[in-house]
């Protein structure tokens, strides 16, 4: 019954929950509605999600006469879907509540359709409009640099290839103001996370992501799924002792949900292990030790996360091996190596630890045997 019920509610994370009362539409029109590659009319297309890394489909339109319709309640998180089945690319929507329209178009460069007709979406088409005109730009900028070369440097590639650096670096400069502009213009837009994501992300360091436009973020964004991932991402990338941790989060063996960030004014040892691990149970005594000692303090607890991914062999590991105490926590996602908190936290090998302290800064990495029980005894003795 547990493992059943473990199942369900990982399930139920993974799948789309839904806005009750909240309708959406998606109308678009194909002027030309066969795929790209060969001569094969379309006659459906799909509505897909990304969840977990995988590519599901949530819905399916019949195309008639080059005209299509997708409805439905509205997920109660706001993410991109792809409309997909064609050749050559795929559409992209948010699905929010109200008529998004999709205006005729080519299926085969379905990337050039222009959506609108909500809050997002309009948005969205704004962003896609002004990366498009920025690419246009630097190529005129571009041919512009060369045109004005004499005609011999214009044939001789390595004698026009300083003029073609600069111009380059230029572009990329204007590039990054045009997409700044964009995200601090349209900063109450959920947009701008993924823009902040997916284009100024790989641009600019961690530390301007989080000081520059994370905290421009308005409070009203910062429940979204996007703004903790950036967070995270940003944490992940300064990780060292006296930064912020990364939040992770995992299921219990009884399937409720756990963050780190649940026991924050409490110092956590997260202890990254595994039931194959032979060095992992090694360290069970130790682990033991420190909380033993800390019996009666509610200053420390163990936060062990399994990289296991048969829940079987987890939960028997626990039992067999009496890993069980009031201030030690039991969490995992049942995905090994794949486990989203091991890649934050840059663990290549088990056992793995941080501690972690009550502000959720980083004390110290990889503390075990004697030394992780002298660095937790002396912080229950303190006062």
């Amino acid at each position: 019954m547990k493992n059943l019920l473990l199942c369900l509610l990982t399930l139920a994370m993974t799948l789309p929950m839904h806005a009750e009362g909240k309708k959406y539409t998606v109308q678009g029109t194909m002027s030309y509605d066969s795929l790209r590659f060969e001569k094969k009319r379309i006659e459906q297309l799909f509505l897909v999600a990304t969840l977990d890394g995988q590519q599901v489909t949530v819905d399916t339109a019949e195309v008639v006469n080059g005209s299509f319709t997708f409805e439905g309640e509205v997920p109660e998180r706001l993410d991109v879907y792809n409309i997909t089945g064609f050749d050559n690319g795929a559409l992209q929507v948010f699905l929010e509540e109200g008529t998004i329209t999709i205006e005729p178009f080519d299926a085969r460069f379905p990337a050039s359709a222009r959506i609108g007709g909500t809050p997002c979406n309009d948005v969205f088409q704004a962003y896609i409009d002004a990366n498009n005109a920025s690419i246009a730009q630097s190529k005129v900028r571009m041919q512009e640099a060369m045109d004005a070369l004499p005609p011999e440097q214009q044939q001789d590639f390595a004698a026009s290839s300083k003029i073609r650096t600069t111009v380059f670096h230029a572009n990329n400069l204007y590039t990054k103001v045009a997409l700044v502009d964009f995200v601090y213009n349209n900063i109450n837009s959920p947009v701008v996370l993924y823009v902040i994501k997916y284009s100024l992300f790989p641009m600019y360091t961690p530390r301007a992501i989080e000081e520059q436009f994370l905290a421009a973020v308005p409070s009203t964004l910062r429940a979204h799924h996007m703004y903790k991932e950036l967070v995270n991402a940003v944490r992940a990338a300064e990780l060292k002792e006296g930064n912020m941790a990364p939040d992770i989060s995992g299921f219990t063996p009884e399937g409720n949900e756990l963050t780190l960030s649940q026991f924050k004014g409490k110092y956590v040892l997260l202890d990254f292990w595994a039931s194959w691990c032979a060095p992992c149970r090694r360290e069970f005594p130790f682990i033991k030790e420190a909380l033993e000692y800390s019996q009666d303090s509610d200053k420390f607890i163990v936060l062990s996360y399994s990289l296991d991914s048969k829940e079987p062999d987890w939960k028997n590991c626990i039992t067999k091996n009496a890993l069980e105490h009031k201030n030690w926590v039991h969490i995992s996602t049942l995905k090994g190596w794949n486990s989203e908190a091991a890649k934050l936290f840059g663990v290549e090998g088990v056992p793995y630890t941080a501690l972690i302290g009550p502000d959720g800064k980083v004390v110290a990495f990889k503390l075990r045997g004697e030394a992780m029980v002298k660095r937790i005894k002396r912080i229950i003795d303190e006062k």
